[in-house]
């Protein structure tokens, strides 16, 4: 018979798993927004940055909960969007961090999107 995976180790592969998921993600998010969003008024993006991703994990994977944290807005361009996630063996955290050129810093100028990162920190995963 095969062994059960202690906690260390569920957390341990649940961290494999999510960082593959999130590398995926990461590809088809990028692709899209520079596909169908160009040109989006920047006010609208965190709105569909979040239902973008949401319905990517939705799709993906119907064992992955996430619930939307916060998001930061450093400059006028630059979005920090963190989630909590959980599966049935892991708790942990993604951060969306999104760099989009805008033309002025007016509220609904158009962006473009420059840079999409999902990022997990080993760290914030937990039984």
């Amino acid at each position: 018979m095969t062994d059960k995976l202690t906690g260390s180790e569920q957390v341990e592969k649940a961290f494999i798993y999510i960082s593959n998921l999130t590398r995926e993600c990461r590809k088809v998010l990028t692709l899209k927004f520079e596909r169908e969003y160009k040109g989006t008024p920047f006010d609208s993006i965190e709105a569909l940055v979040k239902k973008e991703t949401e319905s990517w994990f939705t799709m993906r994977d119907k064992n992955i909960k996430l619930s939307y944290v916060n998001t930061m807005i450093e400059k006028h361009g630059e979005l920090r969007i963190t989630y909590l996630g959980s599966t049935k063996d892991a708790h942990f955290k993604i951060h969306i961090n999104c760099l989009f050129t805008v033309v002025n810093t007016a509220g609904n100028t158009a962006s473009y999107l420059k840079n999409l990162n999902l990022t997990i920190d080993k760290r914030e995963f937990t039984k």
